[in-house]
């Protein structure tokens, strides 16, 4: 059987992700997020998958509505960024908040 959290524990590139929109959110969660365009030691093509693995697990929302034009024109020429695209879910949080509380266990 398939397990998200242990998924999430081990594959410290899909972690990292969820932490950065995790951080992003903090401060209000209901505020929609700029897509991260780049992340450090992961290629393109491997970002892309990583998002759409924390939509699949349902710890991202996508925004699906309209963004503004000017946040829209401020990522104009931002290389795979797009405003406004996503925030952490609850279920998102709970996972982390997991994900962490066993490491501090193993430890």
């Amino acid at each position: 059987m398939f397990d998200e959290l242990e998924r999430l524990r081990d594959e410290k590139e899909l972690c990292d992700l969820l932490t950065h929109y995790a951080e992003l959110g903090a401060a209000d969660r209901q505020v929609w997020q700029d897509r991260l365009g780049e992340m450090q030691g992961v290629q393109p093509r491997t970002l892309v998958k990583l998002h759409g693995e924390l939509l699949a697990y349902g710890w991202l929302e996508q925004n699906t509505g309209v963004t503004s034009p000017a946040s829209s024109l401020s990522h104009a020429g931002s290389s795979g960024t797009a405003a406004n695209c996503y925030r952490i879910t609850p279920a998102g949080i709970r996972a982390l908040k997991q994900v962490r509380s066993q490491e501090v266990q193993v430890q």
